[in-house]
């Protein structure tokens, strides 16, 4: 199967979305650090969205944990959101909570639920919307 990683920008252009399509192991994870890099390193929120990703190893799995590492930083003022989009029952999302990294990153069904959180943990006070 073909690898491919799509980055867009979301909503007010602050925040990044990183699609993963095919299989995510140690063949295909270098291609990914790229499009993850420019989240961690202009500190931007981001939405992972592994639903197109069939297969995650642990050389993936690394990625993902490293990138979450990276962003949420030392202390809580340096703490950027970043959300996993995986369907429910699907391997990757077994993964993730097989690895517990589900409980340090909210994992969502829909990019859309993502994006909802993202743009809600960015609020003043972290107020959701009514």
């Amino acid at each position: 199967m073909d690898f491919e990683v799509i980055k867009t920008t979301l909503g007010d252009g602050e925040a990044l979305s990183v699609a993963v399509f095919g299989e995510l192991d140690l063949a295909t994870c270098e291609r990914l650090k790229p499009a993850l890099d420019g989240a961690v390193f202009a500190r931007r929120p981001l939405v992972l969205d592994l639903s197109g990703c069939s297969f995650i190893d642990s050389s993936g799995l690394r990625v993902v944990v490293q990138v979450a590492q990276d962003l949420t930083g030392d202390g809580e003022d340096r703490a950027v959101p970043m959300a996993i989009v995986a369907g429910e029952g699907s391997a990757v999302r077994k993964m993730l909570a097989l690895t517990a990294i589900d409980l340090r990153v909210p994992v969502f069904e829909s990019p859309d639920e993502a994006t909802t959180w993202l743009d809600d943990s960015q609020k003043p006070n972290g107020q959701p919307n009514s």
